[in-house]
């Protein structure tokens, strides 16, 4: 799992609060705040006043949007929150000596409009994103390595004091506004892919990888559906998705052994062949790769935390 690599902690002389203690950097288009908490909470309410893009570095927590459903939210995770969004969270395990951490990235507003706005005045007629924008309601996400390696540039930057800090993060929230919008791109298609509302030759090659999951899939059955060049296919994929074709079908495969291995109680061995992958060695090797644990790991940690 791509995970930001956690901070130093604040030293127990310095605690005054035991939730959502915080150290914060101002500038002039962002501001990146760092939270700990070590006190188990539940039903805890949290909004922010602008843009918003938070990531677990430390512990686990779970969170509540509009619709209510708890989700895990662990290191490898990301919430992008609009403004003023509500969110419930919960810190089941903190405590102390284990403590939660994570980072909130709040960007002002006038500069998240004008980003979006060029970015949808470079589009051309040869791009199938039509026209950019942020979803109205918070969500999350698994961070990529794109997504990772520019926060962590940002969080360093921020930390200094370069006199150069607003140029540099200028640039920097500009890669990582465009690397939210394509993660964001890549699970509506999902969606999309799901209940066929799209016409775009993503949607149908997320759909085949989808429908033929449990078979061999090679770039070729892909080129077909899509209608490109190989040169074209790969292209459009890291320019308007920030994802490898066979990435996508590794996260793909990924997300249905976790189902099988908790809701079927598969064997390792079993859900490997069961999902696509050509032995359980591999698969063990691209689990650990992908979520930090091995599968077996895996299973354990929903035991000891189940939802």
């Amino acid at each position: 799992m791509n995970k930001i690599k956690p901070l130093d902690l604040t030293p127990n002389a310095n605690v005054n609060k035991l939730i959502e203690q915080r150290r914060g950097f101002n500038f002039n288009m962002c501001e990146l705040n760092i939270y700990e908490t070590r006190q188990r909470v539940l039903n805890f309410p949290l909004s922010f006043n602008g843009f918003t893009i938070t990531s677990m570095l430390r512990g686990s927590k779970r969170v509540r949007f509009n619709d209510l459903i708890s989700r895990d939210y662990n290191p490898g995770n990301t919430i992008i929150a609009p403004a003023h969004e509500k969110l419930e969270i919960d810190f089941p395990e903190a405590s102390f000596t284990n403590p939660t951490q994570c980072s909130a990235l709040t960007l002002d507003d006038n500069f998240v409009k004008k980003q979006i706005n060029e970015f949808n005045e470079s589009l051309d007629e040869g791009t199938f994103i039509k026209n950019w924008q942020l979803f109205d309601n918070a969500w999350l996400c698994n961070n990529n390595e794109d997504f990772v390696n520019i926060k962590k540039k940002i969080t360093r930057i921020a930390a200094s004091k370069n006199p150069l800090n607003n140029l540099h993060l200028s640039i920097l929230l500009k890669e990582l506004l465009l690397c939210v919008l394509k993660m964001q791109n890549i699970s509506e298609l999902r969606k999309d892919a799901k209940f066929n509302t799209n016409n775009s030759p993503f949607s149908a090659v997320i759909n085949f990888i989808q429908q033929n999951i449990y078979k061999e899939i090679n770039i070729t059955d892909l080129l077909k559906i899509s209608t490109m060049s190989k040169s074209s296919f790969y292209r459009a994929f890291a320019e308007e998705l920030g994802i490898s074709p066979y990435q996508l079908i590794i996260d793909e495969r990924l997300k249905i052994s976790k189902k099988l291995l908790l809701e079927e109680k598969l064997s390792i061995k079993e859900t490997a062949y069961a999902s696509g992958f050509s032995s359980s060695n591999y698969f063990i090797r691209l689990f650990k790769k992908n979520e930090g644990l091995t599968p077996k790991q895996f299973m354990t940690s929903k035991l000891v935390h189940p939802k």
